[in-house]
């Protein structure tokens, strides 16, 4: 049901200003929190029609873009077309679940935005990033600070009402991750389904895989 939900949102997902600037505002907190380069081959946990992505690819060398809704993707595909971007692979899978279409593959690199509560198991997810992560790679997630529920009102297919940093990045560390360090990528400020105007923080992990655990607070 989600699913449907995202493919026929898939249309018009660009024309929520609000979504773009959080798409920028993540992309920058990205590009300031991880030494990116053309060397660096990426994966992109549920990509949509790819904001992220788009600001991101011209300092990479290629991204798998993978998401569970195939109108994002094809959304997505048109953008990559019209932007010219031959360095973004769009990708139709959940990662929750079979991995097989990335068999042998790695990176340097593994991010996703807005995502990760929408997935009901976040410790099977980031332990499935390490696997995948090459040695020294990155990780980097954006999400919602923990909510009262305000910010989706009653849509389906939310797992988490947000998170809080701390927690995350304790999980991050307990699954293999190493050099956390956690920061405020953007403040949404939207009304609500009750109609009151709220502020509702947007934080970006940052971890690696390697050997010496610690947590930067912001």
């Amino acid at each position: 049901m989600t699913r449907e939900i995202f493919d026929k949102a898939a249309a018009d997902w660009d024309k929520n200003d609000l979504r773009v600037e959080l798409s920028r505002q993540v992309a920058a907190a990205i590009k300031q929190g991880v030494p990116l380069n053309r060397d660096m081959d990426s994966l992109e946990i549920g990509c949509g029609t790819g904001l992220v992505t788009t600001e991101l690819a011209r300092d990479l060398h290629s991204i798998i873009a993978t998401d569970t809704s195939e109108g994002m993707l094809r959304s997505l595909t048109e953008k990559i077309a019209g932007q010219s971007l031959t360095n973004i692979h769009p990708l139709h899978i959940d990662l929750a679940g079979d991995q097989s279409p990335l068999a042998g593959k790695t990176f340097q690199l593994i991010y996703s935005s807005m995502t990760l509560h929408h997935i009901k198991d976040t410790g099977a997810v980031l332990r499935t990033c390490l696997e995948l992560l090459a040695p020294c790679g990155f990780l980097a997630i954006a999400d919602l600070e923990k909510e009262d529920g305000t910010f989706h009102g009653d849509m389906p297919g939310v797992e988490h009402l947000g998170f809080h940093p701390q927690d995350l990045a304790a999980l991050a560390l307990a699954c293999g991750f190493a050099h956390v360090n956690l920061t405020t990528a953007h403040v949404i400020s939207k009304e609500n389904a009750q109609g009151q105007q709220r502020d509702y923080p947007v934080f970006l992990l940052t971890a690696q895989k390697g050997n010496h655990s610690q947590v930067t607070d912001w």
